[in-house]
């Protein structure tokens, strides 16, 4: 039965620059006028590119604790039910995976007034959890949620990852054929490549600001969380401290955050610069400032994720250190693009060696450079991404 939406009603609490950017070339391929509810501070303050999609202030995801992240989320999930019931047939709703209760409220709106539901999982839950030892797969959490999974996913339009590899561990979960798109579809993130690229350090407004003169610099920058591995990044930086011209510099937020700057402090790393999530005007210059960048995902967390730095690292020139193990979507990009080599999850001595080589040999770090460079130009760049999720949107929307 064909859906023929006018407009999507985007739900993501924590919108950033990558799903702005969605919501704003989906937006413009409709014929009604979008709108986005989000809670994200960046996004909001810098609003819509296009008048084909309005963004709303919702309430922000509170990260102080678990306490106020599960408030945060129950606030934003109920005022955005408000809207999903207040959609009608002309509007298709799109959905991300966080928080987790958007799912079963569009389950629950289609079901009603029979309103089309798109989604869009960035990590697969509870397969992290369970795979950190928060939960346990026999656990009657781990199956009601994996129940709720299929349910939303099967009634779901469409279902989309970010990862070949995670689509297939994704579609082990769920009937796909269910679903319009008949797959789980892939929307690799990207990076808007007129935006982040290059910059040669002398013309880097933040080279002085962070110290960062004639230093080859190692930047790790996102989430510190639980699943990624900080702490081989941190004992790098230890073992490299006595090395003048290797400097790291971690920017983000997370559950690891505060031990990243414990450990700093009580070892003293004057190599070691950690700052909490930039503003996003500085982004293109925090990017531009990597030599070498690090993507990190702990042992169990391959295949259930991939961090959508990596694609910004690319498109501003560094060379990528990929922390990671078995067949991930990590080393799958990597590997492809030619564009830096990956290392076991804890094994800092190997990771600091890596980096050390890295810095010592400029035939190999220039060439990794020019290589991610050149990858996020011809395959992750917003232009080519959004053409393929586009195309494969419009093709739901009128199936």
């Amino acid at each position: 039965m064909a859906i023929k939406a006018q407009n999507i009603l985007f739900l993501n609490q924590m919108a950033g620059p990558l799903f702005r950017e969605l919501a704003e070339d989906l937006s413009e391929a409709l014929p009604g006028v979008s709108i986005l509810k989000t809670g994200h501070p960046d996004t909001l303050a810098i609003g819509s590119s296009t008048n084909k999609l309005v963004i709303e202030a919702y309430p922000e995801y509170e990260r102080a604790s678990y306490f106020t992240r599960i408030l945060s989320w129950l606030r934003y999930t109920l005022l955005v039910g408000v809207a999903m019931f207040k959609a009608d047939r002309n509007t298709a709703i799109f959905i991300v995976s966080n928080p987790p209760l958007l799912g079963p409220a569009a389950w629950l709106v289609n079901k009603l007034k029979n309103v089309p539901y798109i989604v869009l999982v960035y990590d697969l839950h509870p397969d992290t959890m369970v795979s950190f030892g928060v939960l346990k797969e026999s656990s009657l959490s781990t199956r009601v949620w994996r129940w709720v999974n299929r349910m939303v996913w099967n009634n779901a339009s469409a279902v989309y990852t970010l990862g070949p590899v995670m689509a297939e561990n994704l579609a082990k979960q769920f009937d796909v054929k269910k679903t319009l798109l008949g797959e789980v579809g892939v929307i690799p993130p990207w990076a808007d490549t007129d935006k982040i690229k290059p910059i040669v350090k002398s013309d880097n407004t933040l080279t002085t600001e962070l110290n960062q003169q004639d230093k080859i610099t190692v930047l790790y920058s996102g989430n510190m969380g639980v699943s990624h591995d900080i702490d081989s990044i941190l004992q790098a930086a230890n073992i490299l401290k006595d090395d003048p011209k290797i400097a790291f510099l971690m920017i983000g937020e997370g559950a690891k955050w505060q031990d990243a700057v414990d450990f700093q402090k009580r070892h003293q790393l004057e190599n070691l610069h950690i700052l909490p999530f930039q503003p996003e005007e500085k982004l293109p210059y925090t990017m531009a400032l990597a030599d070498i960048a690090l993507v990190a995902l702990d042992a169990g967390a391959e295949g259930l994720m991939i961090p959508s730095k990596m694609f910004y690292y690319m498109a501003a020139g560094a060379a990528v250190v990929g922390i990671c193990s078995g067949r991930n979507d990590v080393s799958e990009v990597v590997n492809a693009a030619k564009c830096g080599v990956t290392v076991e999850p804890n094994r800092p001595e190997v990771l600091a060696n890596v980096i050390k080589e890295l810095s010592c040999n400029k035939g190999d770090l220039n060439r990794f450079k020019q290589k991610s460079r050149e990858a996020a130009e011809a395959s992750y760049s917003r232009t080519a991404c959004m053409q393929n999720l586009t195309s494969s949107v419009v093709y739901v929307l009128n199936s």
